[in-house]
């Protein structure tokens, strides 16, 4: 058994992070699934899905807070999950060529949460109950429009397709998106909406925060110049008043290495 864990902790360590929440998602759907059937079975219902989907009230949230993030992991349907596992499949890998592996999981939550706080928002607004809100698609989208924005030409191959960019199979996805959202529950627009405004937002948090850091890099780099230069300078007074033999040899070596850094 240890040996067993051992063995699945491996496997788990050695993939992406896009693979590990593509997992994590197969994982609660079979999980819902069983124990759905399981409460069906003994009777007793100790199982429903209203405990993992996201309600539609701020109130209900109140009851069962933990619905804001088992929510956007949580699928029902067999094509609901396997299109949107295979959306954050093509928008993550790409997501991860530009950003890290700690931001994918820092967005993917953002977005979903988001997608929550809008799908609250438009049932208060409306004065209106939907029946809950379950699925990945506002953390994905998240997720697809910081990576659209980010690189709107990078080039992906499709299985008998070929090459193409990114930004025309995130417009694919938005209106497939849109277009199989459940009938009976069209307040979960407002969700993707919530999803693409945290994208969005998190794209220019990030152009923001590498501005930040390259004006820090070029003003350091100016700073150790400025110093280099000041080092020189003192050393070279020393010589013009007293001569070069009056410099030690670790005062020559260092002349010598300031001289070549400059």
């Amino acid at each position: 058994m240890a040996d067993t864990i051992k063995k699945i902790k491996q496997y788990l360590y050695s993939k992406s992070v896009v693979t590990l929440f593509i997992i994590i998602n197969i994982a609660v759907f079979i999980a819902a699934h069983l124990l759905a059937l399981i409460s069906g079975l003994t009777g007793n219902g100790f199982f429903s899905s209203h405990l993992i989907e996201l309600p539609s009230s701020f109130y209900q949230l109140l009851l069962h807070p933990w619905a804001i993030i088992t929510y956007m992991f949580t699928h029902y349907d067999l094509l609901h999950i396997l299109f949107n596992m295979m959306w954050m499949y093509c928008f993550g890998i790409v997501f991860l060529d530009f950003y890290s592996e700690k931001k994918f999981v820092k967005l993917y939550i953002f977005g979903g949460i988001a997608g929550a706080v809008m799908y609250l928002l438009a049932n208060v607004m409306f004065d209106y109950r939907s029946s809950g809100l379950i699925g990945a698609s506002a953390a994905i989208l998240a997720l697809a429009t910081t990576t659209i924005m980010r690189a709107p030409n990078y080039h992906i191959n499709l299985f008998l397709i070929g090459q193409v960019k990114i930004k025309w199979i995130a417009l694919i996805f938005i209106a497939f998106a849109l277009l199989t959202t459940d009938t009976g529950n069209m307040f979960g627009h407002f969700a993707h909406l919530g999803g693409i405004l945290a994208g969005i937002a998190y794209f220019f948090i990030e152009r923001r925060n590498r501005t930040q850091r390259k004006f820090k890099i070029i003003v350091s780099n100016k700073s150790s110049h400025q110093s280099v230069e000041e080092q020189l300078d003192e050393l070279l007074i020393k010589v013009k008043q007293s001569g070069y033999e009056s410099l030690s040899k670790s005062e020559k070596k260092k002349l010598n290495e300031l001289s070549k850094r400059l």
